[in-house]
């Protein structure tokens, strides 16, 4: 697997947001004002995007957000792998703490990647989500 980043959403990550978020998980307001900012990593299996992520600067926060990995992908470590990766990137950059939202229905897979969950449940369109942090 190959890892890329870029300084702003490229082709090939709103392919794969596109197909995991809005036409699997049916979320209508995916793409956002953080799209013009936020630096995004693919995941290539030779030419193909098969995972994604983006992060980005908050204040003085740096979150991560928009993880998503196309079907036949999944259950195989890859998820962790776009963590792993991001949180290397913010390192770079001189980060030391890392926050995201998850979707509660992912909140374990965070916990098995360190983060801890802070705050109540809300909710991003119809999705239950939680706040997660972690140092790194």
């Amino acid at each position: 697997m190959e890892y890329r980043v870029y300084d702003s959403l490229v082709e090939d990550a709103r392919a794969i947001r596109e197909k995991v978020f809005v036409e699997e998980q049916r979320f209508e307001q995916e793409f956002d004002d953080i799209d013009d900012y936020a630096k995004v990593i693919v995941c290539y299996d030779g030419a193909r995007p098969v995972a994604i992520s983006r992060y980005f600067k908050d204040g003085e926060e740096w979150r991560i957000g928009r993880l998503a990995v196309i079907e036949e992908y999944r259950g195989k470590g890859l998820g962790r792998e776009m963590i792993t990766e991001a949180e290397k990137a913010i390192k770079r950059e001189g980060g030391s703490f890392v926050s995201l939202d998850a979707q509660l229905r992912a909140q374990s897979f965070y916990e098995k990647c360190g983060y801890r969950p802070v705050g109540e449940t809300f909710f991003e369109e119809y999705c239950e989500h939680i706040k997660m942090v972690k140092n790194i």
